[in-house]
């Protein structure tokens, strides 16, 4: 039961220390962006928020903060909001993993950039020759979901899970009473750690 406990408790150790560091990292780019806007540099600003939108954690009230103060800028600005918008768009699309947390902040993000998108004459060629037909060419382009496959994430982390038992079968069923080795459960605590390896390095790699 001990070597269990000793597991977990490294495990809740290394999460909040995490935790901590994400929470950090996230008030201190929002401080920064704050700092920026105060002194109008407007793309240090967005550029703070952006980062602090990207330290994502749950409930983490920096998050919302962030994507809040680029809303205003980006509805301020109107047509030179773009780039509020677009770091709206990439802190949200950088946070997504199983779900989306912000799925709504990415909706408008994407709807306001193909709006802006497609009123720039540059653009006409490319995309279309009227307005709403560039509308529509940018919005499908834009609702293209670059994220890795769900099978390649999901084997990521069945890896994890594998992996972490592995280390606990061995370390709770790899010694007998007197502390010497007991060979087979070592051997499947082994098995089960290099399977779960193996399976999150495939993950990683094809995500």
């Amino acid at each position: 039961m001990k070597p269990a406990l000793v597991v977990g408790a490294i495990v809740l150790a290394t999460l909040g220390a995490l935790a901590i560091r994400v929470v950090v990292e996230g008030r201190t780019a929002l401080a920064e962006g704050d700092e920026a806007a105060a002194a109008g540099r407007t793309d240090d600003a967005i550029a703070g928020w952006e980062t602090a939108a990207r330290w994502y954690l749950p409930l983490a009230p920096h998050v919302d903060e962030a994507y809040a103060r680029l809303t205003v800028l980006a509805t301020e600005r109107g047509a030179r909001g773009l780039a509020a918008w677009r770091a709206m768009r990439s802190a949200a699309l950088a946070t997504r993993h199983l779900w989306t947390p912000h799925a709504d902040d990415l909706a408008a993000a994407n709807a306001k950039i193909a709006e802006l998108a497609s009123r720039d004459p540059e653009g006409a060629a490319a995309a279309g020759p009227d307005a709403e037909t560039r509308r529509r060419f940018h919005t499908e382009r834009l609702a293209r979901d670059p994220r890795p496959g769900s099978g390649a994430i999901v084997l990521a982390i069945v890896g994890i899970a594998c992996w972490l038992t592995g280390i606990g079968v061995a370390l709770r069923r790899g010694f007998d009473a007197a502390g010497r080795p007991a060979r087979r459960p070592a051997l499947v605590g082994a098995a089960l750690t290099v399977a779960g390896l193996a399976a999150w390095a495939v993950g990683l790699y094809n995500a």
